[in-house]
């Protein structure tokens, strides 16, 4: 099946379709490997992010320790598939979920989970006594979304609650703050995490004072990865959308340019065909929203023809509209866009395939096999 694509030009593919380049991909893993190595701080990168086990693989060869996943089925896919070390950043509450959870445990006993409250805690000490196995175990820490995690002042006690579980294995901490990692201001952005992630750092001193073993304070997203770094007990980072990046990491600020975050290259875009173009003023193309996530604050932008621009302009599902920003031509039917993403992480969940190319030619398929792995 992979056969008939290898050695198309790009522009020779049935659209819409997700392309990585090669060369550009390869440049952000080893950014993020040399990152690693400069700031002496581990790796251990979101698959929710690409959901496919063969770029996984490629981030373990390229210095990442293990992968954090979001669900559980995540985690399943890239077990079996052989892949280790593998964080689930979510809590694993329902039976059905923990049932699912030890079987995994069993192929892959190094897997950690995280925990924010104790009736969990019971729950998986019981499940994890069931089968004898002890479960390595993080306390899940609110970073101030108040969407998971224990709060700070209620840490301690929570991880010395662990420690009274003899089935669970205390690690660590998280602490990811999702909602600072695309605030456009540099200055900001750095404020405001260093603040958590040294509450968070304060905590892991804690834990060691008070005899609680605490070898891992991880956290930290792509918006974030540099600034982190800088806090005492980080011992690992998170980032997922650097693989590939998108329009809404592309135009928050950096530390040396306001208005760019230019430390990865976009690896990753969506080629889409036009369709009609019976009108003057715009043109018809084959991905919409079942294409291309839609955003509330970011359209895709259009790298192949710098002069138009997308919207999603009341088409529905299947198609989308291109108009011209300048006034000039518009692009006739059959004529292939190539455009980045406003976000990479759901729009990759709509598709099955990447076509990894290399000087626009497809040198390869990969599937993305975490695709739907929502559970």
């Amino acid at each position: 099946m992979t056969d008939q694509f290898i050695g198309l030009a790009k522009s020779e593919l049935d659209t819409p379709c997700l392309v990585i380049d090669r060369e550009k991909l390869f440049y952000n893993l080893q950014q993020m490997q040399q990152h690693s190595i400069r700031h002496q701080v581990n790796i251990r990168p979101h698959c929710k992010t690409h959901k496919c086990s063969q770029l996984a693989q490629l981030q373990l060869k390229y210095g990442a320790i293990g992968l954090s996943v979001a669900k559980v089925a995540e985690a399943e896919v890239l077990i079996e598939k052989g892949l280790r070390g593998i964080l689930i950043t979510s809590p694993v509450v329902s039976q059905h979920k923990i049932t699912r959870l030890l079987k995994s445990l069993v192929k892959a006993p190094d897997t950690i989970i995280v925990i924010d409250n104790e009736q969990n805690l019971t729950e998986l000490n019981e499940a994890a006594a069931s089968i004898k196995q002890k479960i390595d175990v993080l306390v899940d820490l609110d970073s101030g979304i108040g969407r998971t995690g224990v709060k700070p002042q209620l840490a301690l006690e929570f991880g010395k609650e662990i420690m009274r579980s003899p089935w669970l294995n205390l690690r660590g901490i998280q602490c990811y703050a999702g909602n600072l990692q695309h605030i456009t201001s540099y200055q900001e952005r750095k404020e405001r995490s260093l603040q958590i992630m040294q509450l968070a750092s304060n905590l892991v001193s804690d834990f060691r004072n008070n005899n609680l073993p605490c070898e891992i304070l991880t956290g930290t997203g792509t918006g974030t990865y540099d600034i982190d770094v800088e806090v005492t007990n980080v011992t690992e980072i998170q980032p997922g959308s650097y693989t590939v990046m998108d329009v809404e990491y592309s135009l928050i600020g950096s530390k040396e340019q306001t208005q760019s975050f230019n430390y990865f290259q976009p690896a990753m875009t969506l080629l889409t065909t036009v369709i009609s173009s019976n009108r003057s003023e715009h043109v018809t193309v084959d991905a919409g929203t079942k294409a291309i996530y839609v955003d509330q604050h970011n359209k895709p932008k259009i790298i192949s023809h710098p002069n138009l621009a997308y919207d999603w302009g009341g088409f529905g599902d299947e198609h989308g509209k291109i108009s011209s920003v300048t006034g000039g031509p518009l692009p006739a039917n059959k004529e292939i866009l190539e455009l980045i993403v406003p976000h990479c992480d759901p729009t990759i969940n709509l598709f099955n395939q990447f076509f990894i190319v290399s000087n626009g030619i497809v040198v390869d398929v990969w599937d993305i096999d975490l695709r739907g792995a929502c559970q």
